[in-house]
């Protein structure tokens, strides 16, 4: 069963789109091909949907890791620096 999850992902499920019905539905697929045991099938559908929630949030790192690298190297400043800089702008206002 692990291999053919597998096989889902690797033939364009789409791991942002995957969503309980699709899941349902591709399972219910497999089931009537003889690749799923009937009685296999929610506990099939649980498994895939858990497996496209964690390849979703391991891509999220991902792009997000990325993403902040490009910035760095570009040299664009962050939320966290323009907060900074606008409570120094407030404390020299204030002086």
């Amino acid at each position: 069963m692990e291999g053919l999850i597998e096989r889902l992902f690797l033939t364009g499920l789409g791991v942002f789109t995957l969503t309980k019905e699709k899941a349902e539905k591709i399972v219910g697929d497999l089931v009537k091909r003889g690749e799923v045991a009937k009685k296999d099938q929610p506990e099939f559908v649980k498994r895939l949907l858990e497996r496209g929630k964690a390849s979703r949030t391991e891509i999220e790192k991902i792009v997000e890791k990325t993403v902040t690298n490009v910035l760095d190297k570009l040299n664009v400043p962050t939320k966290y620096d323009i907060d900074a800089l606008m409570k120094k702008i407030e404390e020299l206002t204030k002086k």
